[in-house]
């Protein structure tokens, strides 16, 4: 984390979109109610209700909140319901559901892992959260404790704890 890369270089084809929520700044949300916002993006009031469905804003007061009555979760997933919106063809996303409970945690990570699947969107989330790890795509790439590693099909339920302070490892 903050650090410059020694090197390589990311490709992407002509015309991609690209979205990303920092885990630590906060992005300005607008002064428009959250059904308003995600319709603008839109311009299809079902398509912006089926978003906002999605990240589990499914509630007609939460459609008419604007965004600073929400809570922090509520934000969140505001925030991650405006970029969906941008229909990006990478969603880049530092510790998803950091601000959720367990189970609305779960719902997010599962609800955000079918719609970005059938929308064509590829998803890189940072997470320290295993049950969010579980609810994401069977196709999952690690990397820490100094490697990077591919598995298909569900996520083991622990990452290798491989210290790579550790000499006994």
């Amino acid at each position: 984390a903050g650090e410059e890369p020694d090197g390589g270089r990311i490709q992407r084809p002509e015309g991609s979109i690209e979205a990303f929520l920092p885990g630590e700044r906060e992005p300005a949300l607008g002064e428009d109610v959250v059904l308003e916002a995600v319709y603008e993006r839109l311009g299809d009031i079902t398509a912006a209700i089926e978003v906002l469905n999605r990240v589990g804003l499914a509630d007609a007061v939460l459609y008419r909140a604007r965004p600073f009555e929400l809570s922090t979760g509520q934000k969140e997933r505001f925030r991650i319901a405006l970029l969906l919106a941008a229909r990006p063809d990478l969603l880049l996303i530092d510790e998803l559901a950091a601000h959720l409970d367990l189970a609305h945690a779960r719902r997010l990570a599962r609800n955000l892992a079918a719609f970005v699947r059938e929308a064509g969107i590829t998803l890189v989330a940072a997470t320290h959260r295993m049950e969010v790890k579980e609810a994401l795509s069977p196709d999952q790439v690690y990397v820490g404790y100094g490697s990077v590693w591919a598995e298909r099909g569900r996520p083991p339920k622990g990452l290798p704890q491989r210290n790579p302070y550790n000499t006994k490892n």
